[in-house]
């Protein structure tokens, strides 16, 4: 059985009994992340003995070891929502709350129990804060809340929402579209003026080292605010912000439209992070223009490209494959898919 094929029928619980047993006891040929999110998997199995199995086998794994998994931007989400909850030793919950992609309304559940130096990690992320302000709420009800991190919430809540009161700050972009009115998008009173881009240079290049030396003075709580809320010129640059954070909040703005995703998919200057978090979205490969420009750029994440690849119509790939812009990798395979697709065509 094919490595892929296993790892799904033993998360999907369809491999056949004695495989499940030997994957219970560590004994599939599989790597590192992809065993612990097995045995995670199968401590649910309704069969109660395999679950004790997998139980007993992943106590056999060193606190080192799972910090390693977690910090993967591979490790599964499972495994993630698993290791971040109290019964666990402190630095294998605070190596899931910093791992990016631990959701956020889980750290909102756990907040409320956690001890006080995972609550000193969940305060540093700002970002994730401003995103999901529920989290401060939590925080507030942990019993374990020292008078310092209660003065820091405080700081944080009044620093990035003026005050207001928290469940009226800021909601997701899962909870807001681009189709969002203006009148129901929620209240914003602070806004920083210094970005107007009003009175700015005419000519195009002298424009934008204008705004880019405002940005460059700009903190960054008011750049996580203007990347979430500013206007679309200034969204521009700030997804290619040299913090992550930042850019990545651009993508998370209820204002971002298709068409600047088009745009940043074929940015050669955005971390590959961006382009990754682009390509791995159902939403936005729906657009087949952002498909053709990730697998054209040359920062895009060659398991991205190659994946995207198949998706593109047999003239792109025909362009591709002789389009010496593109990194050798990309060209390769283009020509490689379009040999697969003449091959299946003459065997119909």
């Amino acid at each position: 059985m094919a490595q892929i094929d296993l790892l799904k029928s033993l998360l999907s619980n369809t491999a056949p009994r004695n495989v499940r047993m030997l994957a219970a006891q560590g004994l599939v040929p599989v790597p590192p992340n992809q065993m612990l999110e097995i045995l995670v998997a199968l401590l649910g199995d309704n069969d109660l003995e395999l679950a004790a199995q997998a139980g007993q086998t992943l106590a056999g794994w060193s606190e080192n070891e799972i910090v390693t998994q977690l910090r993967d931007r591979r490790c599964a989400p499972a495994v993630l929502k698993h290791f971040a909850t109290e019964q666990n030793p402190d630095s294998v919950v605070i190596t899931a709350v910093r791992n990016p992609d631990l959701p956020g309304k889980l750290i909102e559940s756990i907040a409320m129990t956690v001890t006080v130096p995972v609550l000193e990690t969940i305060l540093e992320n700002r970002a994730r804060i401003v995103e999901f302000p529920g989290i401060l709420r939590s925080i507030k009800l942990n019993p374990s809340l020292t008078p310092d991190l209660r003065r820091l919430a405080q700081e944080i809540e009044i620093e990035f929402f003026g005050g207001k009161k928290i469940e009226y700050a800021v909601e997701t972009s899962a909870e807001l579209s681009e189709a969002t009115p203006a009148d129901e998008l929620p209240e914003f009173d602070f806004l920083p003026d210094d970005l107007s881009l009003e009175d700015l240079p005419v000519d195009a290049e002298d424009r934008q080292a204008v705004v880019n030396t405002r940005l460059a003075k700009m903190s960054f709580r008011d750049k996580l605010k203007y990347a979430l809320y500013g206007k679309r010129e200034i969204r521009a640059m700030l997804v290619r912000d040299s913090n992550r954070e930042v850019a990545k909040m651009v993508l998370r703005s209820p204002k971002i439209t298709e068409s600047e995703i088009e745009s940043i998919a074929g940015m050669p200057t955005v971390a590959e992070d961006i382009l990754r978090q682009i390509g791995n979205s159902n939403q936005w490969t729906k657009n087949y223009s952002v498909v053709q420009n990730l697998v054209k750029n040359p920062k895009t994440p060659a398991a991205i490209s190659q994946r995207l690849l198949f998706r593109l119509r047999t003239n792109d790939l025909t362009l591709l494959s002789r389009d010496r812009s593109v990194s050798d990798a990309v060209r390769h395979n283009a020509g490689r898919t379009l040999k697969q697709r003449a091959s299946a065509t003459s065997h119909q």
